[in-house]
């Protein structure tokens, strides 16, 4: 009853009488252009960059000189051939240019968010509010191929906020996640104690649906399964943050009763691709992306292959990404999904996994933790984790000296402590450089236990 009075009643008053967001609208749209056959999408697709990039040439100044450098107009991009002409956009890139990449004639407010690095660069971008209410209707769309629907019951296992809360913000989020009947429990702190705490209410919330960072997930699939069964049978899991391999499918699958779904997304642009019910595969949000897949020379790999993501994101005009390098490998496919959506597919996401630290009491923690924390820091360029023993850290850092001070320092280091706990043992190296693996690739998390 409370899911469809939300759905219907609550949250179209809040999204379009309070906030005056377009989100619904586009979740209708998106519900309808799933079914569109691939043509159809990519002609859509097209045209929205078509005319991502006419406003880019005009009127944002970094764009301007990338253009003139290729040799480039938007009238002379006819086709994907002449789009892939211009060049890769890095990460240092972004840092080196950020203030340049602003579209000059864009009015409206924009919201700054700072990515955790799972690549070791921390990075800082804008973008615009129409841009994320399209982030926000993708991600309820491809949840919903979980079974999840806005007022359900939901179930997070997940990365929490990083250092201390005022109570005044405390209560709100209690109140905001109330109303929307989602319950959080912070991945990073996953003691047996917090598990048996965690099982405990779960058991008594009962969620319809539960939402996890794989491994966290996947751990706690394992207590459970060793000790107990739950008293409740959710209509879909999803894992999210981390490659899920299918040994993990199934004991989670097993322990909990219900189908597990797999997405990728990243802090740039949330949801980027997700199974439905065949599990044949990601679909790939191509209404809002450009997605491409591409060798070390920017072309296209062939159905099958492996590549780098390039994301171009086709609503935020504010800051505009085109051909950005996410960091990420996915298997290409050409292949069409049997639930006869017109969406194309990722085979697989692979290449995007940290390692596991280990705590000096045995527990294990997502590698993600440490871009999660590292992004509240502006003066951090680069960072390295390694883990030689149970019981030390040693944690490379490339510092800005200017932006990066002794306050800054303390608080990292209690983050780790806290989480880790009290009998880890730190050794920071402040260095020049970072070098890369024998082949070319850089690992944000080593753990060598």
């Amino acid at each position: 009853m409370y899911s469809s009075i939300f759905r219907h009643i609550l949250n179209p008053f809040f999204e379009g009488f309070i906030k005056h967001r377009k989100m619904l609208d586009y979740r209708k749209f998106l519900d309808k252009s799933q079914w569109w056959t691939r043509e159809e999408l990519l002609k859509v697709q097209w045209t929205e960059l078509q005319k991502l990039l006419e406003h880019t040439y005009a009127n944002v100044p970094y764009w301007q000189d990338v253009f003139k450098k290729s040799g480039l107009t938007p009238e002379k991009i006819k086709n994907y051939s002449d789009f892939v002409k211009l060049p890769i956009t890095l990460k240092d890139d972004i840092r080196a240019s950020k203030e340049r990449m602003i579209a000059g004639n864009y009015k409206g407010k924009t919201w700054t968010k700072t990515t955790g690095g799972s690549t070791g660069v921390p990075l800082e971008l804008d973008y615009t509010p129409e841009s994320y209410d399209w982030r926000v209707a993708v991600s309820k769309r491809g949840y919903s191929w979980a079974g999840c629907e806005d007022g359900m019951k939901q179930a997070y296992i997940w990365g929490t906020a990083i250092g201390e809360m005022s109570r005044l913000r405390q209560l709100k989020e209690n109140i905001h996640y109330a109303i929307l009947r989602q319950k959080y429990f912070n991945c990073f702190d996953f003691t047996e104690e917090k598990m048996v705490s965690c099982l405990e209410e779960i058991n008594c919330f009962k969620p319809k649906i539960i939402v996890g960072y794989t491994n966290p997930l996947y751990n706690f699939a394992q207590f459970v399964g060793s000790r107990t069964k739950v008293k409740f049978q959710p209509k879909g899991i999803i894992s999210a943050a981390e490659k899920l391999h299918e040994f993990q499918r199934e004991k989670i699958k097993e322990v909990f009763g219900a189908s597990v779904f797999n997405t990728y997304g990243s802090r740039e642009f949330m949801l980027i691709a997700s199974e439905c019910e065949q599990h044949q595969g990601l679909h790939i949000n191509i209404e809002n992306l450009f997605v491409e897949v591409v060798d070390e020379r920017g072309t296209p790999v062939k159905p099958g292959e492996a590549g780098d993501i390039l994301i171009t994101d086709l609503h935020n005009y504010g800051m505009p990404f085109i051909r950005y390098k996410i960091g990420d490998m996915a298997i290409a496919s050409d292949r069409e999904c049997p639930c006869g959506r017109g969406l194309p597919l990722f085979e697989d996401v692979v290449g995007r996994s940290l390692d596991m630290i280990k705590t000096p009491d045995g527990r294990s923690v997502p590698g993600e933790f440490f871009p999660h924390l590292m992004k509240e820091f502006k003066g951090i360029n680069r960072f390295q984790v390694i883990q030689n023993e149970l019981n030390r850290l040693k944690i490379k850092i490339i510092k800005d000296d200017k932006l990066f001070n002794d306050a800054d320092f303390k608080f990292m280091k209690n983050e780790i402590i806290k989480v880790m706990g009290e009998g880890i043992e730190i050794d920071f190296d402040f260095v020049d450089d970072i070098p890369l693996t024998k082949t070319g690739k850089f690992r944000v998390t080593i753990s060598n236990i």
